[in-house]
């Protein structure tokens, strides 16, 4: 009876974990979106201020289109980052949902965020570098 009662706790648990890993992932689906929708108004924005006239370091318009991209660029790595903070807490949850789902059930139930961090930590030096100046990727 005593492990019955462990089990339909380790499930309840499990399914309040659950409702925080989904709500995560659609957090983290939602600052694709976003930074996607942020990168290419900065890039039009630019492209509509550089196309009134001519460009040249003497007129104001070069150098708001650069401002203008340099800002895209800085919110782009900041909603990386942001996205990589949420990958971290992802995977402390998929360990504890599957420590609670081996110990209730013999087997764990998550893998995606934790498969996907040890596939970046194999990728090309170049490619891990590039990732972390863009905020795509961290060191942990």
């Amino acid at each position: 009876m005593a492990q019955q009662n462990g089990q339909g706790h380790d499930a309840e648990i499990i399914a309040l974990l659950m409702r925080e890993y989904e709500s995560l992932r659609a957090e983290i689906a939602q600052r694709v979106a976003s930074r996607m929708q942020i990168l290419g108004f900065s890039g039009v924005t630019a492209a509509i201020v550089t196309g009134t006239g001519e460009v040249s370091p003497h007129r104001p318009s070069a150098y708001i289109a650069v401002a203008t991209l340099l800002l895209g660029v800085l919110w782009l790595r900041d909603c990386n980052q942001g996205i990589q903070r949420i990958g971290r807490h992802l995977r402390e949850v998929e360990e504890e949902v599957n420590r609670l789902a081996r110990r209730a059930y013999g087997s764990g139930a998550l893998s995606w965020e934790t498969k996907r961090h040890v596939g970046r930590q194999h990728e090309r030096p170049v490619w891990r570098l590039l990732g972390r100046l863009g905020g795509w990727t961290s060191r942990h």
